[in-house]
C-alpha cells in the first residue's frame, strides 16, 4: 500500500492533517491528529508524484 492509500485509510477512521511540511527538493513531513481520541502520527513522502497527490487530497478535504 503506497502513502497515499495510508492517508485515505487514516481520514476514513478520524484522522486529519494538521500540518505538513514540504522541502523544494526533498521529503515532505506530514502530521496528523484524531481528535476524537487524541491520537496522533506522522509520516514521510519522497516522491513527487505521490506528494502532490496527498497534497490535492488534504487540501480538498480540510475545513476551510
Amino acid at each position: 500500500m503506497n502513502e497515499f492509500e495510508k492517508i485515505k485509510k487514516m481520514y476514513d477512521s478520524g484522522f486529519r492533517c494538521i500540518r505538513y511540511d514540504d522541502t523544494k527538493d526533498g521529503e515532505m513531513c506530514i502530521y496528523f491528529k484524531n481528535f476524537e481520541n487524541e491520537d496522533s502520527k506522522a509520516m514521510k513522502v519522497t516522491d513527487f508524484e505521490e506528494k502532490m497527490q496527498i497534497k490535492s487530497f488534504i487540501d480538498q478535504n480540510s475545513m476551510k
